[in-house]
């Protein structure tokens, strides 16, 4: 007896491929360690020099001027509060910083003002902002505070008292303007009206109570009607007003203003001045006193306002000590920038805590401030400790939050993050009326503070965002080397990663390279690892290509240039600490939802014109990635044109802030260069299977539609050809049935032989040493039966057992079919008949699964008749047929002497059998009538025991008979049988993993890009994969219903299953071949292995 095909008996060969998979295992493991050290460890350049503005401290003016005694701070008599307190805000709509200490504090705030009515113009109309957040922030309130809107007469840079006079003057024009207030108020179920008209001209102060009373008239009944005053200004008409209004708001502050000189915004000896006036001129039970928590920054010829956050910033980066004046109970500080001499006062919560307290002693408990957004977060501690009713109760000041906010100082759109959230501390001194006495600074708050640099007037950088692409971004750089301009380039590492000459080329025409991420996702959700993974990936890619780094970062997402929350920060104060750059930008045309060549052009040319001293427009971003860019390419070349006619230039971003490119992309030097190389080899390595990937994926689409319309099309071209019909042909028959341990079977499978429609057949019994009682079934079931003949043998393989019982075979034609097999009565009849051809040496019969039992045999079912009888089919006409199949086929008797009978070196002595005859110059042919049920395995372990043996088998056969290509003999098994044997059975199922794989990743990334990107840069990857699934799986289920009519099955086609098959049963199909390659290489022996039979075949 030969050895088996592939079988090694020494073992050598087995254990040179064990070390070869070891050896292969532990160079992908190194490979992989390495390359994992290579990106954790990326060396950190230092941050670029960047040109931000620096401040000096300096000395504050003294205010020995103020005239106030110590004594001045508090009133000589104290007087009892007369009604329950009330707490004021002012809040001015759309400001973020407000919102937030509303929503922080709402509880404490009994009337809110916000300013959402004015009253200015020629037409003196009324005009009501609206503001979504502040409604929905009041409606998901679980108890909001009455709401009474504040009426202003604030123009563009002015407060317009002139129409306000008109208005006045005109008793139509007050009526008109009384009505809408009312019908507003009404219309909206607001609480009242705040007025606060200013810079009234002292003609109209006689008439403003009648407007007043005018207004109070229109309102619905209940509502407040208030009206805000100065503080120290004898002009205004106090009393009158007081009796015509519900409550009057002295804005206790502003002693010196935006437009006088600098000093103390409200000190305390003039506060309690104003205050006593007032009560005076109002009384108690009228007047709220707003207090101001805010600063000045007085400048040049005037001041800006600040918040007390922003105050306390600036004392911090210039390193100037805040001083509590003892005079005027303000707190200060000064400073240089530039050359300029800077004073700032502010109203913080120490100044606050006084006022209050003077207050108190004056017995006032309304009080309201001017503003939510720009006050010290002590406020808030005062107003409790002040309506405390406890005694001697003082506010927790010693500690200041860190603030939530982001500060954005300077022009440009470089960015570097130069504070980050810290708390702050004071020490305070208190007399023994709780009055604080002086205040020290010990620590700044400090919020993330981020600076902006590089706003060069005339000058441009253009920058491209998630490329490269091999479409796109060779065009837009022809472009850009046609008009000889630089540009920067924020690539996405895996789009770069088959495109090295891309990179290569962009460092070549003097552009630059910046890091964009290396998949593109929201870095404010993937955390710190792996942010760092994802800018380290990208940066060695970028120098494994270039030999040079980048120190440009723009984080995925990053709509402008600054960044206002910690999700927008964090990634790029990570990348800061890296050690890079972060670019932002101010110009974007949306270049990628493609609005049009002229909306970009426009859009760009727009938003540079628009550039202010606070809003520069140096940085322009556009895409040359992440889908179709023609219309980019198309408006770049009129976007340079245009721009440069005016007078811009273009540079790459680093050259903004006076940057060199090779400090922008430093060379990679020192001991780094030998991590650069070894990355160069794995990145090389990463693009060839990425590419590979790609091609194996659409090459294995491209052949399974091919070879599916194909093998369907001759399928259906032979079934229409018109055939010669077998004349009436009955030689002599045996039919070998070889069995081991199939005594549930074997009785059935006998008796449907002995039942068909064919005179003087041979039936032989071999029973191949099995454990069961398999001979005795058949000795005692068919024991007075001539035709039947019993050989029992001891185990030697299934084509020993037939080649020995082919010496007992008498018949011309010689029938095996296995134990498990169930012929229909004219079956023998149709196989025998085509022997009449005297070329003929063996024929194929249908078979079909019996036991459709469960999902696995019907999924079996459905293989056998849109596979493998759809093949023979089709191979058939061209004689490339290469398997008989064991369960119904017929040989002539001579040509298995021919070839030596069964060969037993393969498992798969059917299919050797068929390629030997044809080979010896026989004919092979099939028949679809001539039918035959077989048990089908009924689990999928038993499945791939199957698969696994016909595998082997299929591989030792097509390696035995390898010389047929070589010969071109016979040409139907060279030319077409063998080659698409080798090409889809062994080389399109060992590469199907890769395929769905391939699959897989495509749509775990075109998911994640839709989730990234959103729907409208996505939408093309998605339909493009949803078009090859169509395509694919329609030509299938097209291919599998001509399968099923060709067939003759009376039953509806399962096309659910044929598209089931591709997510479990395939695989396993996949699975088995690979390991019999494996065992092939290997030399080790495979078995024959045992079904075992559950005699649940119904034919």
């Amino acid at each position: 007896m030969t050895n088996p095909i592939f079988f090694d008996p020494t073992g050598r060969r087995g254990a040179w491929a064990r070390r070869a998979v070891a050896v292969l295992i532990l160079a992908v493991v190194v490979a992989a360690i390495a390359f994992a050290t290579t990106l954790v460890a990326v060396p950190r350049s230092g941050l670029l020099p960047l040109p931000f503005a620096r401040r000096q401290a300096m000395t504050l003016e003294p205010t020995a001027q103020l005239k106030g005694r110590r004594g001045d701070w508090l009133p000589r008599k104290a007087a009892a509060p007369a009604h329950t307190p009330l707490t004021v805000a002012f809040y001015q709509p759309g400001d973020e910083a407000g919102l937030g200490s509303l929503h922080a504090h709402m509880g404490q705030i009994d009337w809110l003002v916000p300013a959402l009515m004015n009253v200015t113009g020629p037409k003196a109309d009324l005009q009501v902002s609206n503001d979504p957040k502040l409604a929905s922030l009041l409606a998901g309130a679980a108890k909001p505070p009455r709401l009474l809107p504040m009426v202003q007469n604030l123009a563009t840079d002015h407060w317009d008292g002139a129409t306000i006079a008109r208005i006045i003057a005109s008793p139509a024009a007050s009526e008109r303007l009384a009505t809408q207030l009312g019908q507003s108020v009404t219309a909206n179920r607001q609480s009242g009206l705040v007025i606060d008209f200013e810079n009234l001209p002292a003609s109209a102060m006689a008439g403003y109570p009648r407007l007043l009373q005018r207004i109070k008239a229109h309102l619905p009944k209940g509502a407040v009607l208030a009206v805000t005053v100065p503080a120290d200004d004898e002009s205004w008409q106090l009393d009158r007003l007081a009796k015509v209004v519900d409550r009057v708001m002295l804005m206790a502050y502003d002693e010196h203003w935006e437009t006088g000189p600098a000093g103390p915004i409200a000190s305390q000896p003039w506060f309690l001045h104003a205050v006593e006036d007032a009560i005076r001129r109002v009384g108690r039970d009228r007047l709220i006193v707003a207090l101001g928590s805010y600063a000045y920054d007085w400048h040049g010829q005037g001041a800006d306002a600040l918040s007390i956050e922003e105050a306390w910033l600036i004392a911090h980066d210039s390193q100037a000590k805040i001083s509590f004046d003892q005079a005027s109970g303000n707190a200060g500080f000064a400073y240089d920038e530039d050359g300029e001499h800077h004073a700032v006062w502010m109203l913080d919560a120490a100044t606050s805590w006084n006022q209050l307290q003077a207050l108190k002693h004056l017995g006032i408990d309304d009080v309201a401030f001017w503003r939510l957004g720009t006050e010290d977060p002590g406020l808030w501690n005062d107003f409790a400790a002040f309506h405390s009713m406890a005694r001697g109760v003082i506010p927790r000041l010693n500690t200041i939050a860190q603030p939530l906010n982001v500060d954005v100082e300077g022009t440009g759109e470089i960015l570097r993050i130069t504070a980050q959230p810290t708390d702050g501390r004071r020490a305070l001194q208190y007399d023994k009326d709780a009055i604080i006495r002086n205040e020290v600074y010990e620590a700044y708050p400090t919020p993330y503070v981020v600076q902006r640099a590089g706003a060069v007037p005339k000058t441009l950088a253009l920058t491209f965002d998630d490329g490269p692409d091999p479409v796109w971004t060779p065009k837009i750089l022809d472009v850009l080397e046609r008009e000889h301009v630089p540009a920067t380039f924020f690539v996405i590492g895996e789009n770069a990663l088959e495109h090295p000459q891309l990179l290569r080329r962009i460092v070549a025409d003097g552009s630059e390279l910046g890091n964009h991420s290396y998949t593109h996702p929201n870095l404010a959700t993937t955390g710190e690892r792996t942010t760092k993974l994802e800018l380290n990936a990208t940066q060695r890619l970028i120098q494994a290509y270039t030999g040079r780094s980048t120190t440009l970062f723009r984080a995925p997402y990053f709509g402008d240039a600054e960044p206002t929350t910690a999700d927008e920060i964090g990634p790029a104060l990570l990348a800061q600490n890296l050690g890079y750059t972060v670019v932002g930008l101010h110009v974007d045309p949306n270049d990628w939802q493609r609005p049009g060549t002229d909306e970009i052009v426009q859009q760009v040319i727009d938003q540079v014109h628009g550039a202010t001293s606070e809003n520069s427009a140096n940085v322009i971003l556009l895409h040359d990635g992440g889908g179709d860019r023609q219309q980019t390419v198309d408006a770049l070349p009129r976007i340079i044109q245009t721009l440069r006619a005016e007078g811009y230039r273009f540079v790459p971003s680093s050259q903004l802030v006076g940057i060199s490119r090779d400090q922008a992309m430093p060379r990679v030097e020192g001991r780094d260069l030998l991590a650069v190389r070894t990355d160069v080899a794995i990145f090389v390595i990463l693009a060839f299977l990425s590419k590979t990937l790609a091609w194996i994926f659409y090459l294995a689409i491209a052949l399974g539609i091919a070879r599916a319309v194909v093998m369907a099309g001759l399928a259906w071209f032979q079934s229409r050809r018109s055939k010669p019909v077998p004349p009436e042909y009955t030689p002599s028959v045996s039919v070998i049935i070889p069995a081991f341990n199939e005594e549930r079977v074997i009785a059935q499978s006998v008796s449907r032989v002995l039942a068909s429609d064919y005179p003087g057949l041979q039936v032989i019994v071999v029973d191949d040493g099995s454990k069961d009682a398999t001979s005795t079934v058949v000795r005692e079931t068919f024991a007075g039966e001539d035709r039947v003949r019993l050989l029992t043998l001891p185990n030697g393989g299934k084509a020993a057992a037939l080649n020995r019982a082919l010496r007992e075979a008498t018949g011309e034609v010689v029938i095996a079919l296995d134990a498990d097999t169930q012929f229909e009565p004219e079956t023998i009849a149709k196989l025998a008949r085509w022997f009449a051809d005297p070329k003929l040496g063996a024929v194929a019969g249908d078979a079909r699964v019996g036991n459709r039992v469960n999902l696995v045999t019907r999924w079996q079912a459905v293989e056998y008749i849109t596979a493998q009888n759809l093949e023979r089919r089709a191979l058939a006409g061209f004689d490339a047929m290469t398997v008989v199949p064991g369960a119904v086929g017929a040989w002539r008797r001579a040509a298995l002497d021919a070839v030596g009978g069964y060969p037993e070196d393969t498992l798969a002595e059917d299919q050797d059998l068929t390629i030997a005859i044809q080979r010896a110059g026989w004919r092979v042919t099939y028949d679809p009538r001539a039918v035959a049920w077989t048990e089908a395995p009924e689990s999928f372990k038993a499945l791939a025991k199957q698969r696994y043996r016909w595998a082997f088998g299929t591989l030792q056969c097509l390696w035995k008979h390898r010389r047929v290509l070589r010969t071109g003999k016979p040409a139907g098994l060279a030319r077409i049988g063998l080659p698409q044997a080798w090409l889809f059975q062994i080389l399109f199922a060992a590469i199907s993993p890769l395929i769905d794989l391939s699959l897989i990743l495509s749509i775990i990334g075109t998911a994640v890009r839709v989730g990234q990107h959103g729907w409208a840069q996505t939408s093309t990857d998605v339909w493009q994969m949803a078009a090859y699934w169509l395509i694919f799986t329609s030509v299938d289920i097209l291919c599998g219903w001509l399968a099923y009519r060709l067939d003759g099955n009376r039953a509806r086609y399962p096309a659910h299953l044929l598209v089931a098959q591709r997510l479990v049963y395939r695989q396993i199909m996949y699975w088995v071949v690979i390991r019999a390659i494996a065992s092939a290489i290997g030399g080790w022996i495979v078995g024959w292995g045992k079904l075992e039979r559950t005699g649940n075949v119904a034919a």
